[in-house]
């Protein structure tokens, strides 16, 4: 009986309990919401407008982006590229161009005639080399011309001939050691000749490889010049004033590379060509001078 008793009362406050819980959610939610009700009365009626606004803005939107398509106008490029530079660039900048183009023209015909003259000798050099040391270096006839070392031997070759036509002395070892320094001396001649021609046009290489970046530089520091006196005439200081003059003495600096850098790598790889050329030639000199040496030894 008293079992049945508790059980029910405990009943009843839990169902109380639940009630209360019930109605003070209630109460904390209606709190709530008059709070946010009083900030939206006390909200004054610009922010008011501006949230309309907002919300009128977020419906149209899509409706203006759908219509964006056909109402947007088209909007024309205007190319910058490097003719646009070059015709828009000061007249002294366009005169630094020109230049620049000019040496780098001249630097690739250096390069295609030096390929041409120094394979030529190479060739010309073997052929006669082959000759001489077969011993049919006298069949060669006008080829003789065509190469340095066959110019070297024809004259040692004279000076051989002149050194048996003078009569026999009594100390031939002096004789002997004339003859073969007027051959070293004579054949040394014939080589500088050569060398000098093979290194026709190394020194404007050299030139321009050297001068080539700091004209451009000239012609780029004269271009900035010009921008910021633009900047100073029109009171802008926007890209658009700006860009175009700098994009101009910018090219300026580019030429004087593209001329500068392919100027140095031939300089450096013809002036180890020469080097070899040298060194070739010497080989035969000294080779040329044994050989003159022996005949003489052997009473040739």
């Amino acid at each position: 009986m008293h079992t049945r008793s508790f059980i029910s009362t405990s009943a009843r406050w839990q169902q109380r309990l639940r009630t209360l819980s019930l109605l003070v959610l209630l109460v904390a939610g209606g709190g709530a919401t008059g709070l946010v009700l009083a900030q939206a009365d006390n909200q004054p009626p610009e922010a008011t407008a501006a949230s309309a606004a907002t919300a009128t803005v977020s419906e149209t939107v899509p409706a203006i982006q759908a219509a964006a398509p056909e109402a947007q106008p088209t909007v024309a490029h205007t190319s910058f590229g490097v003719r646009e530079m070059y015709l828009q660039a000061d007249p002294l900048v366009k005169s630094v161009m020109i230049l620049l183009v000019f040496c780098s023209v001249l630097t690739w015909a250096v390069l295609l005639e030096k390929l041409f003259v120094f394979s030529a000798a190479k060739r010309r050099n073997n052929q006669f080399l082959k000759a001489y040391r077969g011993g049919q270096a006298d069949q060669l006839g006008e080829q003789l011309e065509r190469s340095a070392m066959g110019r070297m031997w024809k004259v040692a070759q004279a000076e051989l001939s002149h050194y048996r036509t003078l009569p026999a002395e009594g100390n031939d070892a002096d004789r002997l050691n004339r003859l073969l320094q007027r051959i070293a001396l004579t054949a040394g001649i014939v080589q500088e000749r050569d060398l000098a021609r093979m290194g026709t046009m190394m020194g404007v290489l050299a030139t321009i490889g050297a001068t080539a970046p700091f004209i451009g530089l000239f012609g780029t520091v004269w271009g900035i010049l010009n921008s910021f006196a633009s900047i100073a005439t029109l009171k802008s200081a926007s890209l658009a004033v700006v860009a175009p003059g700098i994009a101009e003495a910018l090219l300026a600096t580019a030429l004087g590379l593209f001329a500068a850098i392919p100027a140095v790598m031939i300089f450096n790889k013809f002036a180890r060509d020469i080097n070899g050329f040298v060194g070739s030639l010497d080989n035969f000199s000294a080779e040329m001078i044994a050989g003159v040496s022996r005949q003489l030894d052997e009473g040739r």
